[in-house]
């Protein structure tokens, strides 16, 4: 037997497992579901915090990224007016307003969400992990997704 390292091309990924390939279970799902449209309940009725600012942010780019590119859904724009609404409300809150979204501006976070809920139905773990260690590799760096840049969109204000 050899002692040689093994290159990527060598090297095999491990096969995905049954749970890997299926949607995470329903009671799993629901339990997300609740969390994150009880965070925008919360902060709809001004009574949020970074936490539940960041558990929508998080969500929102999660459902883009396990989206494929080629078929969003809900559109592009849907996603840009949401993330603008988060990046307000934050932005406020550092300026000694109450962490809070009105009622007319939660359309588009609320479509994120319900696709969301879809994808956790739907969408395999495996790819929902992938788009899991995306985001936290670009939170880790210290970065703030931006799904305009990604898009290579002009947003006019």
């Amino acid at each position: 037997m050899s002692n040689k390292p093994k290159n990527a091309k060598t090297m095999r990924r491990a096969p995905l497992t049954r749970a890997q390939l299926l949607p995470i279970a329903p009671a799993t799902a629901r339990a997300f579901s609740l969390r994150y449209h009880l965070a925008l309940v919360a902060l709809r009725n001004g009574r949020g915090n970074a936490d539940l600012a960041s558990e929508l942010v998080k969500t929102l780019y999660l459902t883009y990224f396990v989206c494929e590119r080629d078929r969003l859904d809900p559109p592009i724009e849907t996603y840009l007016k949401a993330e603008a609404v988060l990046r307000a409300c934050i932005h406020d809150s550092e300026t000694d307003h109450p962490w809070a979204i009105a009622d007319d501006q939660c359309e588009a976070i609320e479509t994120v969400l319900c696709a969301h809920d879809t994808q956790l139905a739907s969408t395999p773990l495996h790819r929902i992990e992938v788009a899991k260690g995306r985001l936290d590799r670009i939170l880790k760096a210290g970065r703030f997704p931006d799904l305009a840049a990604m898009n290579q969109i002009t947003v006019v204000s």
